[in-house]
């Protein structure tokens, strides 16, 4: 789907991100978290407006220690979205086998 969507998007304007997530894991992917691993990618866009890329990265080496709230996440999510003609997010929330 990621393959297919990339090959559509040809566009400058238009960002295709992915987000692998373990449903067996969940309790260990915090939406903080994926917003974060959704953001990192959007950030190397070019399309990204300049003061977006680096107040984010000037609020990760702030809160580092402690990440980012949540509240941040999605301010730094809408501003870099705005930016973009399309966004495609393509979550794969499947179940991965645990060894016992």
């Amino acid at each position: 789907m990621v393959d297919s969507l990339c090959d559509q998007a040809g566009g400058a304007n238009i960002a295709v991100v992915g987000l692998y997530c373990d449903f067996l894991s969940q309790h260990e992917q915090p939406t903080t978290s994926m917003l974060d691993a959704i953001l990192k990618q959007l950030d190397t866009r070019e399309g990204i407006p300049k003061h977006i890329r680096e107040a984010f990265q000037k609020a990760k080496k702030e809160f580092s220690r402690r990440g980012l709230r949540l509240y941040n996440l999605v301010e730094f999510l809408r501003g870099a979205i705005a930016s973009l003609q399309r966004v495609f997010i393509c979550i794969d929330a499947g179940a991965t086998p645990r060894h016992q």
